[in-house]
C-alpha cells in the first residue's frame, strides 16, 4: 500500500469532483490547496506511476451522446481464458465496464460488461463481433430501461479523513 500525505488526500479529494471549465483547471486547485501548479501536476504523475490514477478525462453519459441502447451481459468465461477474454472486451470503446466477478454458487456468468450501442442493431452486433472474437456467447442480457442514479464513487471524503 502506498503512504498518501494529507496534502495528497486533499488534492484526491479535489480531483474526485467535476472539473470547472476553465483554462487552468490544476491552477485553480493549487491554489484552493496552497500548492502551487507545479506541485499539483508532480502529484498527479506520481499517482499516475503508481496506478492510484488511471486518467483524468471527461465522462460521457451515453445515452445523452446518442447511445439509446446499453445493456450489462454476462458471459462465462473459463478461467483461465479470463484474462484473453476481458482484454480483448476491453479493447473495445463501446465498454465501459469489464469485471470478473465472484458470484454464488449456481450463477452462470462470471464475466460482466457493460455495452453501450447506438440503436438495438449495433448493441447485437458488437455482441455477435465479441462472440466471434472470444468464441464465447453472451449468457445474460439486462438491457437498460432507465436510468436511476449514476454517480463516480468518492473514495476520499471528509467524513473518511475523520
Amino acid at each position: 500500500m502506498i503512504e498518501i500525505s494529507d496534502k495528497e488526500r486533499k488534492l484526491l479529494r479535489e480531483l474526485q469532483n467535476d472539473f470547472k471549465l476553465e483554462a487552468r483547471p490544476f491552477k485553480r486547485i493549487a491554489l484552493e490547496l496552497g500548492l502551487s501548479e507545479d506541485e499539483v501536476l508532480e502529484i498527479i504523475r506520481k499517482f499516475q506511476n503508481n496506478g492510484i490514477i488511471r486518467r483524468i478525462g471527461v465522462a460521457i453519459r451515453p445515452e445523452k451522446a446518442g447511445h439509446k441502447a446499453n445493456a450489462m451481459v454476462t458471459w462465462v468465461v473459463p478461467e483461465e481464458r479470463v484474462e484473453e477474454v476481458c482484454k480483448s472486451m476491453s479493447a473495445r470503446s463501446e465498454i465501459s465496464h469489464c469485471y470478473d466477478r465472484d458470484c454464488p454458487p449456481g450463477w452462470l456468468g462470471n464475466v460482466f460488461t457493460m455495452i453501450h450501442g447506438c440503436d438495438e442493431e449495433n448493441l447485437l452486433k458488437i455482441m455477435s463481433e465479441l462472440t466471434e472474437l472470444t468464441g464465447i456467447k453472451p449468457h445474460q442480457i439486462f438491457r437498460t430501461v432507465r436510468e436511476l442514479k449514476k454517480t463516480s464513487m468518492r473514495y476520499f471524503t471528509e467524513e473518511e479523513s475523520r
